[in-house]
């Protein structure tokens, strides 16, 4: 390859002398992506209602990604729509995927959520946790969104 000024450049070589690492190029897609929902969620309130579609393409982690990764993996997980566990998620894994849904206020829920742990593993409607989210007044339909967030496996 030939630089601008007329230079050769060895394939695989850096340019501009800046290298990003897969793992970098992975953070920095999660970031702009978070960050995309986060300013759709600030943006008109009158189409709140209506949460953005946006196409995400997350690479398949291997197997010593995916170990040497531990919960940005699951965080991945959780920004592309899967549930989270309500009993064991973190509060970066909770709200990622609340963010992820749509939910109005995520980080308040994340608080409220893990507060009320642990719940029932026989218990798939969520009634302790709709229960103690009832004590907020919530909107209607934000205790369903945070419900299909999560799950107890």
């Amino acid at each position: 390859m030939q630089s601008a000024h007329g230079h050769t450049i060895p394939q695989g070589a850096p340019l501009g002398g800046a290298v990003v690492t897969r793992r970098q190029a992975l953070g920095l897609a999660l970031v702009a992506g978070a960050s995309g929902l986060l300013l759709a969620a600030c943006g008109n309130s009158a189409t709140a209602t209506s949460a953005p579609q946006a196409a995400t393409i997350v690479p398949a982690p291997t197997v010593a990604a995916t170990a040497a990764t531990g919960a940005r993996a699951t965080t991945t997980a959780a920004i592309a729509g899967q549930k989270v566990n309500a009993n064991t998620a973190s509060q970066a894994e909770l709200l990622a995927a609340f963010q992820a849904a749509g939910i109005p206020n995520a980080a308040q829920w994340v608080k409220e959520v893990m507060e009320y742990r642990p719940y029932p593993t026989d218990d798939p409607t969520f009634a302790k946790l709709r229960t103690a989210l009832a004590k907020y007044s919530p909107a209607p339909g934000v205790v369903d969104q945070i419900v299909a967030a999560l799950s107890l496996t």
